[in-house]
């Protein structure tokens, strides 16, 4: 009796000790397409089974409340091990201290030499990296094929010849005095995605929005003025801007380009999963955003708008060693592949996949890699990413509709941010 009691007891030792030896890794899986969400829980389930001594539990959470659930979580003393956030968060809750600098590990400068270099920078902030670059984003010009053959137009390049097919598509298609087709369509109703739009413009003008040292905002530039410029005569003048932009999500842009109701919007890699889900076969140029007429003669170089995701560690994780091995399993070269599928709304970082055959399968793969080898992404600034949703936005917005002039708005947008920036300091 007393030996096999002695039997359970070593078993229920054994296995108890078994199960503390177990890593938990957090992980918060901020947004993502649905079919991106089902490829991260079967990722996750094949990498807790590869790793027995290693469990990450997933959790799925808005992509808009990333900065709401960080802070309130860490401040707490709590949230997650390892997150998929924005690659601009580098600078704000790598500033903050809440986010491991993962050139501390020691295969850093090796998993470094997979992606391509340009993008592998927006992950930096100062002379730290904080997260393992995602899929990214090159904001690019999409034109309606069917609405530019019947005009007789091809895609722009400068921005008067965007300025001018924009008002040629924009017409009364059924003859009863009121326009239902218009040239352009903004993404008015999501505050930062409208903001990354005009950004693309910006940069193609050569818009600086701060100072090299980070410690002005800049961006009531004249080049920048003129870009703001451009969309409020579009609006206000021409009427080749749909006049309901300012409530348009993703949603509805999508509905109005399927219905041939819209010729162009600036859209990213997801927007052909987004049309062909709605409207299979459905055809469009993705061609680079125009420049100014003066800077033709850099349309192939001028930088787009280049936005990413990244996964980061937490400063606090209990098991950062545990959060690096997934970090890479999420994000290694074969799992980069995954991102020459369409359905997946982004663009691959990784030089194998880049450099695959499976790339020629990929829609506008050429456009996009092209875009991104010259894009920019935001400044590297902890306030950077309120001042894009928050100011610029706002401002954008009041000078396209006529509230303000673009001067004024220009102005009293950099007097905010300014301000924000300073309190940083």
């Amino acid at each position: 009796m007393k030996f096999r009691m002695l039997i359970i007891l070593m078993t229920l030792f054994l296995c108890c000790a078994k199960k503390d030896d177990v890593q938990k890794v957090q992980f918060w899986a901020f947004g993502g397409m649905p079919n991106y969400m089902q490829w991260t829980k079967d990722m996750v389930t094949k990498f807790n089974a590869a790793h027995p001594d290693i469990k990450v539990i997933q959790s799925q959470k808005s992509w808009h409340m990333i900065r709401e659930l960080l802070y309130t979580n860490y401040s707490a003393g709590t949230g997650p091990d390892v997150m998929r956030v924005h690659g601009n968060y580098a600078a704000e809750f790598g500033e903050g201290g809440y986010f491991l600098p993962i050139n501390t590990f020691p295969d850093f400068e090796e998993v470094k030499r997979w992606y391509l270099p340009i993008l592998f920078e927006s992950t930096r902030y100062k002379d730290n990296y904080y997260g393992l670059p995602g899929p990214s984003i090159a904001f690019t010009l999409v034109c309606n094929k069917k609405l530019f053959d019947e005009a007789g137009l091809t895609s722009p390049k400068t921005w008067s010849q965007f300025r001018e097919a924009a008002q040629k598509l924009t017409k009364d298609t059924n003859g009863d005095g009121i326009v239902d087709q218009h040239g352009l369509v903004l993404l008015g109703g999501e505050k930062g995605g409208f903001s990354y739009r005009l950004a693309a413009f910006m940069y193609k003008a050569g818009v600086n929005f701060l100072s090299d040292d980070l410690s002005n905002a800049i961006f009531n530039s004249p080049e920048a003025v003129a870009t703001v410029k451009l969309f409020a005569d579009m609006y206000q003048v021409d009427k080749s801007i749909t006049p309901g932009f300012l409530a348009y999500t993703i949603s509805e842009i999508n509905d109005l380009f399927c219905s041939d109701k819209v010729a162009m919007s600036i859209e990213g890699p997801w927007f052909a999963t987004s049309v062909n889900d709605k409207l299979p076969g459905k055809q469009f140029y993705t061609v680079p955003v125009p420049v100014p007429d003066d800077k033709i003669d850099q349309y192939d170089t001028a930088p787009t708008l280049q936005d990413m995701v990244m996964l980061s560690i937490s400063a606090n994780a209990k098991h950062p060693e545990a959060a690096w091995e997934f970090v890479k399993f999420m994000r290694g070269n074969e799992a980069d592949i995954i991102w020459l599928k369409q359905e997946m709304g982004g663009f691959p970082t990784t030089l194998n996949a880049l450099n695959s055959p499976e790339s020629s399968d990929y829609t506008d793969f050429a456009v996009y890699r092209h875009e991104l080898e010259h894009a920019r992404p935001w400044p590297s600034h902890p306030k950077m990413i309120a001042i894009v949703r928050n100011i610029i936005s706002i401002y954008g917005q009041k000078a396209i509709v006529g509230e303000l002039s673009p001067q004024e708005a220009m102005d009293k947008a950099v007097v905010e941010a300014q301000n924000m920036i300073d309190e940083n300091k």
